[in-house]
């Protein structure tokens, strides 16, 4: 046993292993756990997009982004958005012009992004004679967030040619980024 452990590490006889154990570094746990927390990380910044748009996990995301300072796109959750109040008139002293005024809120639990809203002009008939999309710029006065922030509620009005002036009903809709649609109709 004395020579055994007087000879170089490279001579000395390697302890049996058991079949099918092999001895693990010790190194080798603590690599594989940073590396999967690596590639957690890797997921959830570079699926931040779809992972943003869960309820469960968009306060996740957001706390890793606020970290690694990375962008979380706007919530989009379309039905959250509700037409409170919308009518159309003739302006008094413009003939042609119809003025229109709405009111809608975010009864979302988060900011989304200004909605596009399209104004379709029908005749007596219902048959649609004009339509427009019209992005937060157009239907907000001034400066304003990119957001509408949860529970928010926000006024529009547009002045709105009527081209045959025999519009007498209209559609108006909530467009989000996500293509769904909010709409309410009425007549004048």
């Amino acid at each position: 046993m004395a020579e055994e452990s007087a000879a170089p590490r490279f001579a000395r006889g390697t302890p049996e292993i058991e079949p099918g154990k092999l001895p693990v570094p010790r190194w080798l746990w603590p690599a594989i756990a940073a590396l999967g927390l690596l590639l957690l990380l890797q997921v959830v910044i570079g699926g931040r997009a779809a992972l943003a748009n869960d309820v469960a996990t968009r306060p996740f995301v957001v706390a890793i982004c606020k970290v690694f300072a990375c962008n979380v796109p706007s919530w989009s959750e379309p039905a959250a958005l509700q037409i409170v109040d919308h009518r159309i008139h003739a302006a008094p002293d413009h003939p042609g012009v119809l003025v229109v005024e709405a009111s809608f809120r975010n009864d979302a639990r988060w900011p989304q992004a200004w909605p596009l809203l399209q104004l379709t002009l029908s005749d007596i008939n219902g048959v649609p004679i004009a339509q427009g999309k019209f992005a937060a710029a157009q239907y907000l006065a001034g400066a304003h967030a990119a957001e509408i922030g949860s529970g928010q509620t926000a006024a529009v009005q547009l002045n709105v040619t009527d081209p045959t002036q025999k519009a007498v009903s209209f559609d108006f809709a909530l467009l989000p980024a996500t293509g769904g649609v909010v709409a309410g109709t009425n007549t004048r």
